[in-house]
């Protein structure tokens, strides 16, 4: 083959192996316990990747607030939690999409148990509803409490309906959401370091045969 044919070969292999790299996936996920800000109405409230927005009757409300008090110190709520008026709804809209979503309600409802206590619908990326899952809230001490867990499918939105006919108000905390992000692609460096060595070995025997055939001229 000729010598210039194979050098032309051989340097554009390397351009592709140098443009080639290795990419992943990262998990990155957030925990907000609602004491990272001050005193504030949750409706309209962006913070962390997530909008909040909350309405009762369809109409958007100030009655459900960042930073309050609720049941205190048990079992899925820790106050400060966001604390409002259980005739709402709670929706929560992802910046991105999450893959987990888990928090902790707690209904003030003395010692009942709900059958549901909470439910939530969640939506795909394209806003179509994946389902409504009721949760159940158990009592303890002057509320009764429940933990919402999913994990699967990607999730854009979730939406928050409270047993208002037991409850007058709810306490919702440690809202912890996980969202896939892509890694930057990183350069490969051992194919292109063995590039290298061929590059120059060849070069090197270009060189020689090109010396070769002027001293038998």
């Amino acid at each position: 083959m000729n010598i210039a044919i194979l050098l032309k070969k051989l340097s554009m292999a390397g351009a592709a192996l140098i443009a080639l790299g290795t990419g992943g996936v990262a998990q990155a996920t957030t925990t907000l316990t609602f004491d990272e800000l001050p005193f504030q109405s949750v409706d309209d409230l962006n913070f962390e990747g997530v909008t909040f927005d909350f309405k009762i009757g369809g109409i958007d409300s100030p009655d459900a607030r960042y930073n309050f008090f609720g049941p205190g110190s048990i079992n899925f709520v820790d106050d400060p939690s966001l604390e409002g008026n259980a005739a709402g709804t709670l929706t929560l809209d992802f910046d991105l999409f999450v893959s987990e979503l888990q928090f902790g309600v707690a209904l003030s409802t003395l010692d009942l148990e709900l059958i549901p206590g909470f439910t939530v619908e969640l939506f795909d990326l394209g806003f179509n509803s994946l389902g409504v899952t009721p949760v159940d809230t158990n009592p303890l001490v002057s509320f009764s409490e429940g933990l919402f867990s999913y994990t699967g499918a990607p999730v854009k939105r979730a939406v928050v309906n409270f047993n208002e006919t037991f409850a007058d108000r709810f306490a919702f905390d440690n809202l912890t959401f996980t969202s896939p992000i892509a890694k930057a692609a990183q350069p490969i460096p051992e194919p292109v370091s063995g590039l290298s060595l061929i590059l120059m070995g060849a070069l090197g025997a270009g060189s020689a045969l090109k010396h070769k055939l002027q001293a038998k001229d």
